[in-house]
């Protein structure tokens, strides 16, 4: 009897405590929990464009408020460095995969687990809401591998710790005018370089003057082509140059004089490639205007085409890749939520990026926005999505090569040299290999603080 009315006993305990009794939010963790407001800064998405992330993350924290402000890129970095200066920066932001190491001393790594109040529904019989503090393991190096494309992984980790998270990986596709190629009779886009030679005569159209009227492609010059520097090193990378850092031995400085060749041989009057020069207006309105048969770019490019409301058929297809060689090389362009060192809830900060970086939240903006997944577990899912599938089929083998501390000066450093080429001051050869090493010993600079 004794041992009949000790386990009644327990029972009653156990649905006491499994029914929320005694605990709604009373405890005294959740009591002593002041509500946070986070600053999140950011620059290309907007307030309602995170407005899913950011209300499925309120719903379960209502102590904790996200309140996002979007910033003009060219005055993004001057604003957080003012206001880290006044001590009024955010506590979250969003920067390039490119200046995690350059920013690495303003973040706070991710810490191993976080604890904060959530709201939770309980018992079996008669539901309650109660809140409670509770513990998330958050994700780790080993998660961060198993969950995150091969890219993601080798850009934010720096010494052993995590430094960012993405919810996208963009990389670079081919766009391509349509209604030019059917002109030219041409049925189908390129899909190596070896193409885009075969196909520039046919595409590029100069007046008697030799001014060019109608371009194949926009390779070859720095000032005027959208994200240069990424095309220049995504066909670097296909040719099998060592990036990181470059390398002056003789094999791969050969090797980065014949690919930089190629690359300026777009802008040679008399070359089969010819279809490009540094004169020529900005590439993307070019190929908004019909004026350019192929533009490399990324997810972003694709989104302002629809808003402009061009009036051809365009689409896009995989970076054209070198005929024969085995396996894809794409460049990966991305941005990574970071915490600011100087935040009083860095663990707050991080539980909200930790929490939406998951599959299930993040799947929405994804959706709702045109991204293309950075998380392997999405990839053959957005394989379905006609808007993502080419940018989703890239980014298991997208590439940032660069992991230095300075990507403005190793860019400014790359368009100095191209326009050197282009006015004749540097002559692009064997000769050459002086001023090339100065130029590589430049970027390997920018890798070290």
């Amino acid at each position: 009897m004794r041992s009949f009315k000790l386990t009644i006993s327990v029972l009653l305990f156990i649905f006491i405590i499994s029914s929320g009794f005694g605990c709604k939010g009373s405890n005294k963790e959740v009591r002593d929990f002041k509500p946070v407001t986070l600053d999140y800064w950011g620059v290309w998405d907007t307030k309602g464009q995170l407005e899913s992330l950011i209300s499925s993350f309120q719903i379960s924290h209502p102590a904790i408020k996200i309140k996002y402000r979007n910033f003009n890129y060219d005055e993004y970095e001057r604003e957080l460095l003012e206001a880290w200066a006044d001590d009024r920066g955010p506590d979250l932001f969003l920067i390039p995969v490119t200046w995690l190491r350059e920013y690495q001393h303003r973040l706070e790594p991710i810490p191993k687990s976080v604890k904060i109040p959530t709201v939770e529904v309980v018992g079996t019989v008669k539901k309650e809401t109660i809140t409670v503090m509770k513990e998330y393991g958050t994700t780790s190096i080993r998660d961060l591998k198993k969950k995150f494309v091969e890219t993601v992984y080798d850009d934010v980790i720096i010494d052993g710790q995590i430094y960012g998270m993405p919810y996208y990986l963009d990389s670079l596709v081919t766009f391509y005018n349509e209604d030019i190629l059917t002109m030219s009779g041409i049925p189908e886009p390129i899909r190596d370089f070896h193409d885009l030679i075969d196909q520039a005569p046919k595409l590029t159209k100069v007046d008697s003057q030799g001014n060019i009227l109608q371009s194949a492609v926009a390779l070859g010059a720095a000032d005027n082509i959208p994200r240069f520097f990424d095309i220049l090193f995504n066909i670097m990378m296909l040719n099998g140059v060592n990036l990181e850092p470059f390398s002056p031995k003789d094999e791969q400085l050969d090797r980065f004089i014949q690919t930089l060749g190629f690359y300026i041989d777009f802008t040679k009057p008399g070359k089969a490639s010819y279809s490009w020069n540094k004169d020529l207006p900005n590439a993307f309105e070019q190929f908004i205007n019909g004026k350019l048969a192929y533009f490399f770019g990324y997810s972003y490019h694709a989104d302002e085409l629809r808003k402009r409301g061009v009036q051809f058929d365009w689409d896009i297809v995989n970076f054209p890749q070198t005929r024969g060689s085995e396996g894809t090389k794409y460049y990966a362009n991305y941005w990574v939520n970071v915490v600011a060192k100087k935040s009083d809830n860095t663990e707050v900060a991080w539980s909200f990026i930790d929490a939406i970086a998951s599959q299930r939240t993040v799947e929405s903006y994804l959706n709702i926005n045109n991204k293309p997944t950075a998380l392997k577990g999405l990839i053959d899912e957005q394989l379905e999505n006609d808007n993502v599938y080419v940018f989703t089929s890239q980014v298991l083998t997208a590439d940032n090569w660069y992991k230095g501390y300075d990507i403005e000066t190793a860019e400014k450093h790359t368009a100095d040299l191209i326009n050197d080429i282009l006015n004749g001051e540097i002559h692009l050869s064997t000769d050459s290999e002086d001023l090339l090493n100065v130029f590589i010993q430049r970027i390997n600079n920018t890798y070290y603080k």
